[in-house]
């Protein structure tokens, strides 16, 4: 993904299916043509079990190197074949798309009081692989493998072609989504735009919300400070912890994001701090 939140797409392989082996190839063709020793890849992925264990085997996708997550869409169709319950479906989902962690409990306790098994199949995942509020900020806000599945529309009636036709087109089209994006780019630029559109339009949306925010309880030594935010009906509601320095807030947004929450925003002007130059995502 790039900064706009659009696939990139960097590498294709034609296998005969998805296995255990076909996956390993392909893990290994990514970690010497594309990662090249880079670290902070994340890999997100279904739970095919092929996969699972390529990734187990390999040393890519393992701290410091990388890691591996859940497509959450994939953990609820699973979890659904199993519990069968659309209220507990849409409880799952909102439990692993929360960033919040006090959320994310408060969500897992209602699945727990509706279906102890529900809540045990959950529980015995990795938190880390699925849910928001436990992934430190790897998945740059992507909860799920749906934008990949555009690559799909871009290659229609290209599958069943001999192999030689299957690879021209491809390089094909291709080649036309990077100049399509290219001029997208030249014309930010022109324009003098430091940020993509998709971190300008968070940022603005955020910074509404801000204006209904509090803050209080200063830390300057540490640039840190306590945000109060409050429902529309007027009732004072949570607060979060802002670390400017440390570019966070208990929130989770701004970790996961790489952009100035409304709460972080809020602290910035209480210091008089420009949260435009605390986006870490171009």
């Amino acid at each position: 993904m790039d900064g706009n939140q659009q696939v990139l797409p960097l590498a294709f392989a034609i296998v005969d299916e998805e296995t255990y082996p076909s996956w390993k190839w392909f893990l290994q063709q990514l970690s010497r043509y594309v990662r090249r020793g880079r670290r902070g890849m994340c890999l997100i992925s279904d739970r095919h079990g092929g996969l699972i264990k390529a990734v187990r085997e390999g040393p890519d996708f393992a701290s410091p190197h990388g890691v591996h997550r859940y497509c959450l869409r994939h953990v609820c169709s699973n979890f659904n074949s199993i519990i069968k319950n659309v209220v507990l479906k849409d409880l799952c989902w909102q439990a692993d798309s929360e960033y919040q962690l006090r959320k994310f409990n408060r969500i897992m306790e209602e699945i727990k009081k509706q279906s102890v098994k529900a809540f045990a199949y959950l529980d015995q995942i990795n938190k880390e692989k699925w849910t928001a509020s436990h992934d430190g900020g790897w998945r740059c806000g992507i909860l799920t493998t749906n934008m990949s599945e555009c690559i799909n529309g871009v290659l229609k009636g290209a599958r069943r072609l001999p192999v030689s036709a299957l690879v021209e087109i491809t390089l094909e089209r291709t080649v036309h989504c990077f100049r399509v994006q290219a001029i997208k780019g030249q014309k930010m630029l022109q324009n003098n735009q430091l940020w993509t559109d998709f971190a300008c339009k968070m940022f603005i949306s955020w910074q509404q919300k801000a204006v209904e925010h509090t803050v209080t309880k200063y830390s300057h030594v540490q640039q840190s400070a306590s945000v109060v935010t409050r429902r529309q009906n007027g009732h004072w509601m949570n607060t979060h912890v802002v670390k400017i320095a440390n570019r966070e807030c208990s929130c989770g947004k701004w970790n996961q994001f790489g952009i100035p929450c409304s709460h972080a925003q809020k602290v910035c002007g209480a210091y008089n701090i420009s949260a435009w130059l605390r986006i870490i995502m171009i």
